[in-house]
């Protein structure tokens, strides 16, 4: 994923092992029945020369911001242009 497509506001989806805080234990501890790992760009940071390296997701069902590597998120139009293929 191009890091600099990603835009706070912007509807992401990520994989639990790809979370990198809090840990993934917490993340567990925290979840409810119904939680999907699907959430909503919070906030990005820059890191040095490497632009939006981390985003701040918010999770429904999750009490706690999870922080991912910008490269692990998949948009929605990406999700739906790998659901076609």
């Amino acid at each position: 994923m191009q890091k600099s497509t990603l835009q706070p506001g912007q509807k992401v989806k990520f994989k639990l092992k790809d979370v990198h805080l809090p840990s993934t234990q917490d993340v567990l501890n925290r979840m409810t029945p119904d939680t999907e790992l699907k959430g909503c760009i919070t906030l990005l940071s820059d890191q040095g020369t490497s632009k939006s390296a981390y985003a701040v997701v918010e999770v429904r069902g999750i009490l706690m911001p999870i922080i991912v590597p910008a490269g692990s998120i998949k948009t929605a139009a990406e999700d739906a242009i790998a659901t076609r293929n």
